[in-house]
């Protein structure tokens, strides 16, 4: 379980559009030349802003779902929400995905380090960046509280969730950094 899957229902529940930034890079030409040593797509991100202001100035309610959250205008974003997983759990997910060793440690380290909601909050602020736990696998209990974080503004703030300390304290940390 994973964002896909978090975006989709809870569009459904609340009545937006769910908006993929992966297909709309996709379907606007926004992916640029292949980073073989990252093994992945780089991103034109001026085109993929430009049309999210184009899409998002047309007033209707979105749930936009994506690594690449940064680039949405902060003006149409009421809150953001990171999904967290453990670093470790991550790695598991996607080597049963099939994921190189090394993009596996890049995403597994970048979740770590906190990547996503350090950009998140660099471009939304504290105010609008909260954190879920996703671990689990649970997709009711997730749903339910981003739902609360909506519709309440009730919910984890930036920073509570840490991983580093957890996998310290679970002597876990090493089988990241290795």
């Amino acid at each position: 379980m994973g964002k896909t899957t978090i975006a989709k229902k809870l569009a459904e529940i609340l009545g937006f559009k769910l908006l993929d930034l992966n297909k709309l890079a996709e379907e606007i030409g926004g992916i640029g030349d292949y980073d073989a040593k990252r093994d992945t797509w780089r991103i034109k991100e001026e085109k993929i802003r430009e049309k999210l202001y184009e899409i998002l100035g047309e007033g209707v309610g979105f749930v936009i779902e994506g690594h690449w959250g940064d680039l949405v205008p902060e003006e149409y974003v009421r809150c953001a929400i990171v999904l967290r997983t453990n670093p470790l759990v991550l790695m598991e997910r996607l080597k049963k995905k099939g994921y190189k060793k090394e993009k596996v440690k890049e995403n597994a380290q970048a979740e770590l380090l906190d990547y996503c909601l350090i950009k998140a909050v660099e471009e939304f602020g504290e105010d609008r960046v909260f954190e879920v736990d996703s671990t689990s696998g649970d997709v009711n209990a997730v749903i339910e509280e981003v739902l609360n974080v909506v519709k309440e503004g009730k919910g984890k703030r930036a920073g509570s969730i840490n991983w580093i300390k957890t996998l310290e304290r679970e002597g876990k940390i090493m089988e990241l950094l290795s």
